[in-house]
């Protein structure tokens, strides 16, 4: 939608943009007081012309700079080398007054409020000629804040300077409040559909306006953990009159399940965005109450509107919802596998046991179950195996064994499928059936040896088998 955006202001972005955006001229005004003018006379605080589609919250509550000093205080830190984007710092603040029900100020009078914080921050503009962007230098938000994220952190230049092994650290719980400010991907391109006679082409193009905006503040709302039935229903129930005929064509049904892959992909990113970062309890019940909530929800509040459409998105959100369940479930397994993968004494055991077993037969018994046996399989199989066991003795972290697992998926189904792309899938399913054989008959085995570590490989095949399954699994 390329020409579209150029000619359409997102209602997404548009009620931020006033207070973040600043020419080269008004940069000069980021420290003035409310009511001070810039350079060519444009009073600070008053940058609104257009009416924005989105307005900040007003709080019942005066703004409190004593109360905004302690948030920055208890949330970032100083920190050398780190630069945070002034929108992002923007954000993680209107939430703060939203959560504490304050009226938040303006960017100009916020970045004072910072420098009386941090006064030996300096302030650049970072980026490709055209995008640049303005980012304070100097802070980063401490790894105990719920807006945590490593790129932001001091973490994140002691990573890029430190490159030696330590001892395993207690992994950070992750909170989706690190992702405010993420909009969702582009929506389809009208031009690129062909639409049946007696739809107009306006009337598709108002309609996905008006939904790209609607879905952009259903992720804004996932974020901050305040998403509710009221979403849903203002949007569908308030649905003019002259754009409710076209929703029952099946182009239409398509294009808006295509709209919703989309924006359940974005939403699964910030919930989950791997499988290494561990979930709070708290993010876990959220994710599993929203899960369950999501499909009543849209069944009222589609109620009266063309029962194709509702059966689509009904569909399309108990399926979403599975995906979550088991991205939770492999969530909680991984974590599982990083005690192990922790514990020196547990990884020998598990070294041990694993050069106990009758390799070579349960080798054979797995090519006998693969639909055609080569040595092409055979090939892959030894070499999962060597290279597995070269982890084991290198007593390799969890996240050696996920980039593992992702190298192996590449090579022996995407990579092998490239020569007939329509293969994918056959692929993928013939790769997750030779691993589960697999898999079965190494826990067997060890079952029969009453290998000390049953109970570890059998977590670790867990992990592979859900983790291969779930590379294709990650959208509805």
């Amino acid at each position: 939608m390329e020409n579209l955006a150029q000619n359409v202001p997102d209602p997404a972005t548009d009620w931020l943009q006033p207070f973040l955006v600043m020419t080269d001229v008004q940069a000069s005004c980021e420290d003035s007081q409310p009511g001070d003018t810039d350079p060519g006379g444009v009073n600070c605080i008053q940058r609104t012309k257009d009416t924005p589609s989105r307005q900040v919250r007003r709080g019942s509550r005066p703004h409190s700079t004593p109360l905004t000093l302690k948030w920055l205080e208890e949330n970032y830190e100083t920190a050398e080398g780190v630069c945070i984007p002034r929108s992002t710092l923007y954000l993680h603040y209107l939430d703060f007054c939203e959560a504490n029900d304050t009226t938040p100020v303006n960017a100009a009078s916020f970045g004072k409020i910072i420098r009386q914080q941090f006064p030996l921050i300096t302030t650049r503009r970072l980026g490709t000629r055209g995008q640049s962007k303005y980012h304070y230098y100097g802070i980063g938000v401490r790894d105990t804040s719920t807006y945590f994220e490593l790129i932001y952190s001091a973490k994140a230049v002691q990573t890029t300077t430190d490159h030696k092994k330590e001892a395993p650290k207690p992994v950070v719980a992750y909170s989706p409040r690190s992702k405010l400010g993420t909009l969702l991907p582009e929506f389809p391109d009208v031009r690129q559909v062909v639409l049946p006679e007696g739809v107009e082409e306006s009337k598709v193009v108002t309609f996905l306006m008006m939904y790209r905006t609607h879905c952009q503040r259903v992720l804004d709302t996932v974020i901050r953990a305040s998403f509710d039935e009221n979403f849903l229903l203002h949007f569908w129930q308030g649905m003019p009159s002259h754009l409710t005929s076209i929703l029952s064509t099946d182009v239409m049904v398509k294009l808006i399940g295509v709209c919703d892959s989309v924006l359940y992909k974005a939403v699964a990113a910030v919930l989950m965005p791997t499988v290494l970062q561990a979930l709070p309890d708290s993010l876990t019940q959220v994710i599993k109450r929203f899960g369950r909530q999501l499909e009543d929800w849209l069944k009222c509040a589609l109620h009266g509107l063309p029962d194709v459409l509702r059966d689509m998105k009904v569909d399309l959100a108990r399926r979403f919802s599975q995906v979550l369940k088991r991205q939770i479930s492999l969530n909680h397994l991984v974590q599982a596998s990083r005690t192990v993968v922790n514990s020196p004494d547990m990884m020998a055991q598990l070294l041990t046991d694993w050069l106990s077993i009758d390799l070579a037969s349960i080798i054979k018994q797995t090519l006998y179950t693969i639909e055609r046996e080569s040595l092409k399989e055979h090939r892959i199989i030894i070499e999962m195996c060597t290279d597995f066991e070269k982890l084991l003795e290198d007593q390799a972290p969890i996240e050696t064994y996920v980039e593992w697992l992702d190298n192996m998926v590449h090579s022996c189904v995407v990579k092998a499928s490239s020569r007939n792309p329509g293969n994918l899938r056959h692929m993928a399913r013939q790769f997750l059936l030779m691993w589960s054989c697999f898999g079965t008959r190494l826990v067997r085995d060890m079952t029969l040896h009453n290998a000390p570590s049953f109970g570890e490989h059998n977590i670790a095949v867990t992990v592979k088998i859900n983790y291969t399954s779930g590379r294709y699994d990650t959208t509805p």
